[in-house]
This record gives C-alpha cells, sequence and structure tokens, in this order.
C-alpha cells in the first residue's frame, strides 16, 4: 500500500510540473502576439513599411520627383495623367524594349513607389538587371496594394 502511495504522489506532482510548463509556455505565445508588430491587414496585405522593399523604394507619385527618385528611374519616362474620377495615372515606359510598360491607378491618399535594388546596374538606356525595376502601390493606410 505504501509504494501505491508513493507512485501516485509522484505522478500526481509530475503532473503539477508538466501542466505548470504548459500553463506558463501558452501564456508567452500570448503575450509575444500582442506585442508583435502587425504587418498585415485583414486582407492579408502587407504593410509597406515592414516590407523588405521599402529600403528601395522612391516616391514617384508626389507632384515632383527628389534626386535620388530621379536616379532611381533613370532610363524610363514617368507620364502621369489627372483622371475625371480625382485619382491619378501613372504609367512608366522604358527606353529599354525588354521591359513591359507598367500603368498604374493611384487613388486619393495612395502613393506610388518606384524600387531600385541596385542603382549601380542602369544607364540612360541600359539595365543589366531587368528584375529589380518595378512600382509598388500603397493605400492611404501604408498597405501594399498593388506590385
Amino acid at each position: 500500500m505504501k509504494k501505491n502511495s508513493i507512485i501516485i504522489i509522484v505522478v500526481v506532482l509530475l503532473a503539477v510540473v508538466v501542466m505548470f510548463f504548459v500553463l506558463k509556455g501558452s501564456g508567452k505565445k500570448e503575450e509575444n502576439n500582442l506585442t508583435a508588430p502587425i504587418t498585415q491587414n485583414s486582407t492579408g496585405a502587407q504593410l509597406f513599411s515592414s516590407s523588405p522593399m521599402a529600403q528601395y523604394a522612391y516616391l514617384i507619385s508626389g507632384p515632383t520627383l527628389d534626386s535620388k527618385a530621379e536616379e532611381a528611374t533613370m532610363g524610363f519616362t514617368i507620364t502621369k495623367k489627372a483622371l475625371p474620377d480625382g485619382s491619378m495615372q501613372i504609367t512608366l515606359n522604358s527606353q529599354n524594349a525588354e521591359y513591359k510598360t507598367q500603368t498604374y491607378t493611384v487613388k486619393a491618399g495612395e502613393k506610388l513607389y518606384f524600387v531600385e535594388k541596385f542603382l549601380a546596374d542602369d544607364s540612360e538606356n541600359a539595365d543589366k538587371n531587368l528584375k529589380d525595376d518595378t512600382a509598388i502601390l500603397v493605400d492611404a493606410n501604408g498597405y501594399i496594394v498593388a506590385q
């Protein structure tokens, strides 16, 4: 009888220790979820500022381009056309025939960025890496709409 009591006590103690660590671990997960930055909205769109592309992006939907945006878009002609609904149609035409024309409709509050990862590979009419020149449309809340 004494042997059975010792076994029961050991099993109960083990169960208590295991439950303690299980509950403690689940509390940490909830805490981490509460403090983790939110980088997606309810539709799954990614927050642009947390995107790896953000560091290579230059605003092109503003009224003018800054010197860095001009350098990044070298070899492209940017055409802006105001639409009747208040949005802006922005077209990117490359002097390089290997590129496809890119056209974006930028609604009020949205921003269009040009992504150029490797500035050193561009010249006025040549580009050694065709995959690093694209645009990203960002909504008024900072989430990626299209790329």
